[in-house]
């Protein structure tokens, strides 16, 4: 690993400059570390409103980067907004900044781990790997369906196959679990992910216990998740990590599911604004409203289908919408993937595909539970990348 960043770092060395990491702050804002690094507020006022909106979604987890000139000068800084995006602030070489929206470069890995419990399945998974959020997620997937405090027993076996980035030798953003399992006396629990994002159980039934409804009767849905996607006339990356809802001023916005509101106030972007925190760790966000149901505040505990504000075109709107988000911690998830489905069970091509990934993980599970391979093969990262100080575009070292 100390090599993988000595090769990093290299190249920027050789032009006398320094890397300085640092954590996003939770809670700032784009315009308050703008002007706590003395950068020009025209950064952000300069762009357009899909960009200023962008920066209102920096996870407070994020791990940003700053090159810094042997005369401490700052020339460039990159933060990363998602996991496929990121904002790259430079100086020009008339010594004027800028800033674009960019691809981050990472590499993904499909990982399997298998392991037996010696003390709980939480403790064991970040032992094996190291990732805290991958732990995390294997208990939320079987919270409800598994009592792991008293039914897990010291020897049984659990296989998780997921989907890894890496970015700069890392752990970067969330794992994407493509199934799990677990075996308690003999009794083999296991969860699958279908093409629609959602986990569901051996008979295809939705496997999370708490399930979320959408926010807005008739929801007409006007523009959907994406964390990346490059415009072809404006030659420019965008990313939207919401799903929009048209709908009339004062159409009632419904809480998704039961929970309490963490954040009741006005944003920039995002205008007036409702977040609620719920019991499985995921936070749903309401942006753009036009006012607020009368009582609601932070701390206010809410139930599922309980009206919590109405439809406006606040912040920066270009008309009467809801703006939906979800978020597991800091990174934003597609709202979608975690909505209760209005049919139960899939029919036809639906089932057929279903069928098939389930055949393909349960190879993968019988495997690992005949082979049982504790030791995990060390990751051989055979590219380095950095941003070139003077082209300002990614390259391979």
């Amino acid at each position: 690993m100390g090599r993988l960043v000595l090769l990093l770092l290299l190249p920027l060395f050789l032009f006398g400059s320094s890397v300085k990491s640092f954590k996003w702050k939770d809670g700032e804002s784009f315009l308050t570390f703008l002007e706590d690094k003395k950068l020009p507020l025209s950064l952000f006022y300069n762009l357009d409103k899909e960009d200023q909106q962008l920066t209102e979604d920096i996870p407070f987890t994020a791990n940003c980067q700053m090159l810094i000139s042997d005369k401490n000068i700052i020339e460039q800084i990159l933060i990363p907004v998602n996991d496929e995006l990121q904002l790259q602030i430079y100086l020009t070489p008339k010594k004027r900044y800028k800033m674009h929206v960019i691809p981050i470069v990472s590499e993904t890995y499909n990982e399997v781990l298998y392991t037996e419990i010696q003390t709980a399945p939480y403790d064991d998974i970040l032992k094996a790997t190291g990732s805290k959020r991958l732990a995390s997620r294997f208990v939320k997937m079987f919270k409800g369906r598994v009592n792991f405090k008293k039914e897990v027993k010291r020897g049984d076996p659990l296989v998780i196959v997921y989907e890894q980035k890496y970015r700069l030798g890392k752990y970067f953003s969330m794992p994407e679990v493509a199934g799990a399992m677990i075996e308690i006396s003999g009794k083999r629990y296991v969860v699958y992910r279908h093409k629609d994002g959602r986990y569901y159980d051996a008979k295809g039934a939705q496997f999370e216990k708490f399930l979320f409804k959408l926010p807005i009767r008739n929801a007409r849905m006007t523009s959907g998740f994406t964390k990346r996607r490059y415009h072809p006339v404006l030659h420019r990356y965008r990313a939207h990590v919401g799903v929009d809802f048209g709908a009339r001023p004062g159409t009632q916005i419904l809480a998704t599911g039961e929970g309490r509101v963490c954040f009741a106030g006005y944003s920039n972007g995002y205008g007036k604004t409702i977040k609620i925190r719920h019991s499985n760790g995921l936070t749903s966000l309401y942006a753009h409203q036009k006012g607020f149901k009368k009582g609601i505040h932070v701390g206010s505990k809410i139930k599922q289908g309980d009206i919590i504000g109405f439809v406006g075109s606040t912040g920066l709107s270009s008309g009467p919408h809801l703006h939906f988000g979800m978020y597991d911690g800091s990174t934003p998830i597609n709202p979608l993937s975690v909505m209760k489905k209005k049919t139960e069970g899939f029919t036809g091509k639906e089932y057929r595909q279903f069928v098939a990934i389930r055949s393909k993980l349960d190879r993968i599970f019988n495997e690992k539970l005949r082979t049982k391979p504790l030791k995990r093969k060390p990751l051989d990262f055979q590219d380095t990348y950095y941003v070139n100080k003077d082209t300002f575009k990614v390259e391979v070292f």
